[in-house]
């Protein structure tokens, strides 16, 4: 579940999927527009930014949602002759809203022209005072593609994504410009994403064996019953890890190593928000056990799933963490970060 646009960006992306059949949102009145949903995922995001990871508030990124007709946007360049409409409000803040017709085509905040499909994804903004920009498909159009989550369904699944891609737009100052770093200045045989290190190595059935092993090994540290168990689990696991970064990443491409702690990193963070909000009291409300399966979902991406074993790991050492080193302008390395606590 990956996008493929052609800019630094960490998100999910879909086949393509175009349904005219699916109704739009509902227009009721040319200055308001019913956009429940969307203040769901805000309200979502509002509670996870404060309870959860204790952010300072910021500027809010340039956002650009869309459903089968329309998109909805405070970007300008999005929707140029759009009307303005009063929409969903951000930590009480009124976001400059306008609406207009896509026309199977979205303009990108960066003038970049992509054909509408099923995609969520936060990435660096061009605009002076914001850092970001986010976009993300409508209810209406992941469920004319068919997505939906067994264990909490679809609004609470899409609820997850929201806050996991949302939480991207405080990192693009931090994490943001490393991977744009990483891109200008490296030759790479795949895109620069949170998926290059499986895409380099996910044909050779020995690393995939060895790195299943190594993951399940930081899961159970995570979810362990003692300390003590935990820590011994956990020391066995970044062996493994530190083993597999010096017999595979290193003699591939060094910084590969830096990369991988990196998209671990970042991932971890945008899949702990997800287990945060479906478990949290006024969340999603789900059981933890429940709330990390529907978050693995079918295990398929590897960053992503080591990463949410890597920061609940760090979760069961300390009890209070500080979050928002993971979302400054010099990020903190989850790996490191364990590490101390186990030195």
């Amino acid at each position: 579940m990956k996008q493929l646009i052609l800019i630094v960006a960490i998100g999910f992306f879909f086949p393509c999927q175009n349904n005219k059949q699916v109704k739009s949102e509902v227009l009721q009145d040319s200055q308001e527009i019913e956009l429940e949903w969307l203040e769901n995922w805000f309200d979502a995001w509002e509670l996870i930014a404060g309870d959860v990871f204790k952010l300072p508030r910021t500027n809010p990124p340039v956002v650009l949602f869309y459903d089968n007709e329309y998109v909805y946007t405070t970007s300008n360049e999005s929707a140029p002759g759009g009307e303005k409409f009063n929409g969903p409000k951000l930590f009480g803040e009124k976001l400059p809203w306008k609406r207009a017709t896509h026309n199977d085509t979205l303009s990108l905040p960066t003038g970049q022209r992509v054909p509408v499909q099923l995609m969520t994804f936060a990435a660096p903004s061009e605009k002076e005072g914001v850092e970001s920009f986010f976009v993300m498909a409508a209810p209406s159009f992941w469920q004319s593609a068919g997505v939906d989550s067994k264990e909490v369904g679809l609004d609470k699944m899409l609820t997850g994504i929201f806050v996991h891609e949302f939480a991207h737009t405080r990192q693009m100052n931090g994490f943001g410009s490393k991977i744009s770093g990483f891109e200008k200045n490296n030759k790479f045989d795949f895109n620069v994403n949170d998926d290059i290190i499986q895409n380099y190595f996910s044909d050779d059935p020995i690393y995939v064996e060895r790195f299943k092993r190594e993951i399940d090994l930081f899961y159970r540290a995570a979810t362990a019953e003692n300390k003590k168990e935990t820590t011994e689990l956990a020391k066995q696991g970044l062996a493994q890890l530190r083993k597999r970064q010096e017999e595979y990443l290193k003699p591939k491409k060094g910084i590969l190593v830096e990369m991988d702690h990196v998209f671990l990193t970042m991932e971890g963070i945008g899949q702990y928000a997800i287990v945060s909000w479906l478990e949290h009291p006024k969340g999603g409300k789900v059981a933890k056990d429940v709330a990390i399966k529907a978050t693995r979902r079918n295990k398929k991406w590897w960053s992503q799933d080591e990463g949410l074993a890597l920061v609940m790991l760090y979760r069961s050492l300390v009890p209070d963490p500080d979050w928002k080193g993971m979302f400054s302008q010099h990020p903190e390395n989850i790996i490191v970060l364990i590490e101390k606590e186990l030195n």
